[in-house]
């Protein structure tokens, strides 16, 4: 999949102008792909808006990718995931929040664009500048697995956090328990799999989006995906 390129205004005024009903911009979809907002299946296409809380779910042989409007980052969900968006306004960056139910993510962030965390029910993983694949499954059993930068680990029922660097798998069960420790060849093979489903070969677009400041003066953000 093409790298995307966003934004042709300053990142901070977008953060500041936007109303936060918008959260991010739905940059891929392939096969099944479900999105939910509140008890209602919208009907949307490359290019629309996430707003607050919406659910993206994926069919078997399924993918879809999103973009934060900051343009700070990219969140790839693979097949059979579902997925929550979450986005709010911290010291004028956006704090983001990926709620990771079941299934796969692959998040890419840049440095010093605002807090990024990936939740599943268990745990918390907050990053500053990383790449990771998060997954959650059936037994209730989430693993990180860090290609790049660090993640910091909060279970959820406990107190202490833990780092996990690039090049680790952080394994979190159940109960609580975690296991760190290097990434397996089986690991790599797969991080190779998700990313060869994620490819898909598009046109960049551009959107311009009317947004109205505390002023009500209408302004426009352009994004390119």
């Amino acid at each position: 999949m093409k790298k995307l390129f966003l934004f042709a205004i300053v990142l901070i005024l977008a953060v500041n102008l936007l109303a936060l009903d918008s959260v991010a911009i739905i940059s891929a979809s392939k096969g099944k792909v479900d999105l939910r907002r509140a008890t209602k299946v919208i009907k949307h296409k490359t290019g629309d808006m996430l707003q607050n809380n919406d659910e993206i779910r994926t069919g078997g042989e399924s993918f879809a990718a999103c973009n934060y409007i900051d343009g700070s980052s990219t969140i790839k969900i693979f097949s059979n995931s579902v997925v929550r968006i979450f986005a709010s306004t911290k010291d004028k960056k956006l704090s983001k929040t990926v709620k990771l139910n079941k299934g796969s993510v692959f998040s890419q962030i840049k440095s010093d664009t605002g807090p990024f965390a990936v939740q599943t029910p268990t745990t918390v993983a907050s990053v500053k500048g990383t790449g990771f694949l998060a997954k959650f499954d059936e037994q209730e059993q989430t693993k990180f697995i860090v290609t790049e930068g660090e993640l910091e680990l909060k279970i959820l029922d406990k107190i202490e956090t833990q780092s996990v660097a690039a090049g680790n798998t952080a394994i979190i069960q159940a109960d609580g328990s975690c296991e760190i420790r290097p990434v397996s060849e089986i690991e790599l093979e797969e991080l190779e799999q998700v990313e060869l489903q994620s490819k898909q070969e598009k046109e960049n677009k551009k959107m311009r989006i009317p947004v109205v400041d505390p002023n009500g003066k209408t302004r426009y953000i352009e994004i390119t995906w």
